[in-house]
């Protein structure tokens, strides 16, 4: 099954003799035997950033969907945190938002959601528009490997200035509705089919096996100021109702876009 890159070359090619080389120096380093030093890791001591990015991305599981880390310490974090606030602010609706993260490649934004998690120090990945068969497709999926192994978390965008909940009613809004739908939908879709979804996306072959546990939903939806202790709580029972789902402000990936200075 085809998935997005998120780059606009192709890291599973190597495209010249320069990177032939690097490529080739990086094989001896990583079939030494023993302790290695990381310091003689050609991917942390290339001189330069797109040869370094290269062996990252080149030597990953999924090389186009590879989030190199080197890539944030480039990142002028509170003047990216600042337009991302710019953008919702304006936002009519999620596409809108979608289309700043897509058209300008700010694959940061959606992966500033491993700041909710604790996996992904040992490998982190992005997907965008990741397909679950032929009936549904999510807009952003994080794969991440920790001491446990693998996490999966799907993730739904849903508008950001609507209220969470409709004013006198113990009811979500519709955008929130929407979303819990979507997720409900997933995660009926996951109960018959996540065998099938592992091997046609590519996991099964490169021997990642991710149970049902640790397969996480993430619905962003909504503003901070649009939420009062009672909306508040109302999400608080909806995520525990939900099992493995988290409902976040676009608020909250404005802070988390914040905290990326040690990495997703």
């Amino acid at each position: 099954m085809k998935l997005y890159k998120l780059y606009e070359r192709d890291y599973t090619k190597i495209n010249s003799e320069h990177e032939k080389k690097l490529q080739e120096k990086f094989e001896i380093y990583d079939k030494r035997k023993g302790i290695k030093n990381t310091k003689d890791d050609p991917r942390n001591n290339e001189p330069e950033f797109e040869d370094r990015k290269f062996l990252w991305c080149h030597n990953s599981l999924f090389p186009n969907n590879y989030l190199y880390h080197g890539e944030l310490e480039k990142l002028d974090l509170g003047y990216e945190s600042t337009c991302f606030k710019d953008v919702i602010d304006k936002a009519k609706n999620e596409n809108e938002i979608q289309k700043y993260i897509k058209d300008n490649r700010k694959w940061f934004i959606p992966a500033s959601i491993y700041k909710e998690y604790n996996f992904g120090n040992h490998g982190a990945y992005l997907f965008n528009e990741m397909p679950l068969g032929t009936e549904y497709r999510t807009d952003y999926a994080l794969l991440g490997k920790s001491s446990d192994g693998y996490s999966l978390v799907l993730i739904e965008f849903e508008k950001a200035n609507v209220p969470f909940k409709i004013k006198s009613y113990d009811e979500v809004s519709e955008s929130v509705r929407k979303g819990n739908a979507q997720i409900r939908a997933w995660k009926k879709w996951f109960d018959s089919n996540r065998g099938y979804f592992l091997k046609s996306i590519g996991f099964t072959e490169k021997g990642i096996d991710i149970p049902t546990s640790r397969i996480y939903y993430c619905l962003v939806v909504s503003r901070r100021d649009l939420m009062n202790d009672v909306d508040k709580d109302l999400r608080s029972d909806i995520c525990f109702e939900m099992n493995n789902t988290k409902i976040l402000s676009f608020d909250r990936l404005v802070d988390n876009i914040l905290k990326l200075n040690n990495g997703y």
